[in-house]
């Protein structure tokens, strides 16, 4: 949720008060909102978030738009084993030595993958190793548990397919199109286009290069 809309900047993303962030990689024209906890994931051009997300283990690509409380690849206990709590794999602040290396570290390639112009609602979850495609809509309150095809809003718990955003042969075209990489140069210069019906923005864009 934007409150005050900050100019945002090309070299530094702008970060909200509180949280922390490990191992990440920012993209160009970055919001992190306020009170996220970021760990071991990529996020990409003009992506967003708002309070509140954790996100682990992800990359996110590029203008992802993210409502608050939006939880994006959170890592698994061993419940298979005698003791599910982290004392027994990663002990150190309980006295402890001696962390499972190999449970840690497999935990840390279970990657979640949100592709290009995703807009995911409040309180959403996306496990790990889920990959949602370019264009998806993830309903508010969602628990995401397998892939989501691109352009397909989904909602529910667990998370099911409610409706296609297009028709399949404008979900092709967008993919050809590919806007999303577009040069900043080419996003001002065709920036009124993006209001235009869908069919004429295809029509216009398509073959153009």
């Amino acid at each position: 949720m934007h409150i005050d809309f900050v100019k945002l900047s090309k070299d530094e993303p702008v970060i909200g008060k509180g949280g922390e962030h490990k191992d990440i990689t920012f993209g160009q024209y970055v919001e992190i909102g306020e009170q996220n906890y970021l760990d071991n994931s990529a996020i990409g051009d003009y992506t967003y978030t708002g309070q509140f997300c954790f996100i682990q283990n992800s990359t996110l690509n590029k203008f992802i738009s993210m409502a608050a409380m939006i939880r994006i690849g959170p890592t698994n206990h061993p419940y298979d084993r005698p003791a599910q709590h982290i004392f027994a794999y990663n002990g150190a602040a309980y006295g402890f030595d001696n962390p499972d290396t190999e449970f840690l570290s497999g935990r840390k390639i279970r990657k979640t993958e949100i592709g290009n112009d995703v807009w995911i609602g409040h309180g959403a979850v996306i496990q790990s190793d889920v990959h949602v495609g370019d264009g998806a809509v993830i309903g508010s309150s969602a628990v995401v548990t397998k892939d989501v095809e691109p352009y397909t809003i989904v909602g529910g718990v667990p998370a099911k397919p409610i409706k296609d955003r297009f028709p399949d042969e404008i979900k092709t075209d967008l993919e050809e199109i590919k806007w999303w990489d577009w040069s900043r140069e080419e996003l001002e210069t065709y920036y009124d286009d993006f209001r235009l019906p869908i069919d004429e923005f295809v029509a216009k864009h398509l073959h153009r290069k």
